[in-house]
């Protein structure tokens, strides 16, 4: 009996922990079928507060419909990495593949409690720039 309590606990903990990570999945696969709006609705939508930034979250779904015109097809995505801060707070990268050049796009996660709330999404097309600023104080040292 003791074993399956606390196999239930890890089970749960297990999942509240990597929820997030199920919310960026759903985010990628409305994004992949071309759904942008619906995409960042969905993201939006753990986020009880967001509702305040109706205009803000218009502007991300205009920008998001635009992209293709820009940087042409995509192409996939390669998860960059992520970062956690005290298990409550966890910053998430992903490299998305487009013909022009890749772009960035940046999910943060934040747990006030139990369940994760997207705290911020943005995209940009900096990461190139900050490639050649990494490559060359790796190759210099500094």
């Amino acid at each position: 009996m003791r074993i399956r309590v606390l196999a239930l606990l890890l089970l749960s903990f297990s999942h509240s922990s990597f929820a997030f990570e199920d919310e960026i999945e759903t985010f990628f696969s409305l994004y992949e079928a071309g759904k942008f709006n619906e995409a960042v609705d969905a993201i939006y939508s753990t986020n009880k507060w967001m509702d305040q930034k109706s205009d803000d979250i218009h502007n991300v779904k205009i920008q998001l419909q635009n992209l293709n015109s820009l940087v042409g097809d995509y192409h996939g995505k390669v998860k960059l990495g992520e970062h956690e801060v005290a298990d409550r707070l966890v910053y998430v990268s992903y490299m998305v593949l487009y013909e022009r050049q890749p772009v960035r796009l940046e999910f943060m996660f934040y747990r006030p409690v139990n369940d994760w709330i997207i705290y911020s999404f943005s995209f940009d097309d900096e990461i190139d720039g900050e490639l050649v600023t990494a490559g060359r104080e790796k190759i210099v040292g500094f």
